[in-house]
């Protein structure tokens, strides 16, 4: 399933700790987050919404390996892409943790 992207609203700021994000590009399509450190929150929630795709391609290659592992086949360019492919999706996300 394919999940719309979303942004952070240039009407974010607020004297309150809120945060809107616009889902899809659509202005009248928002989530309002209202609560301490609101704006960190939805960073995060950005970020691993926006890269849901990614993940799941990443973790179903890993998932693909692995059983492949386990019936006894060997690939060690394929556990070494893989590594690499995890380990760029962890550097991407991680500005999220």
């Amino acid at each position: 399933m394919a999940l719309p992207q979303l942004e952070l609203s240039d009407h974010h700021r607020s004297p309150f700790d809120e945060a809107v994000l616009i889902i899809g590009g659509e202005e009248e399509k928002t989530i309002t987050i209202e609560c301490d450190r609101a704006l960190d929150l939805a960073h995060r929630l950005i970020i691993y919404v926006n890269a849901h795709a990614e993940i799941v391609k990443t973790l179903t290659a890993a998932l693909h390996a692995l059983r492949s592992y386990e019936f006894g086949n060997s690939a060690p360019e394929l556990a070494h892409g893989i590594a690499d492919e995890l380990q760029a999706l962890i550097n991407r996300t991680e500005e999220a943790a």
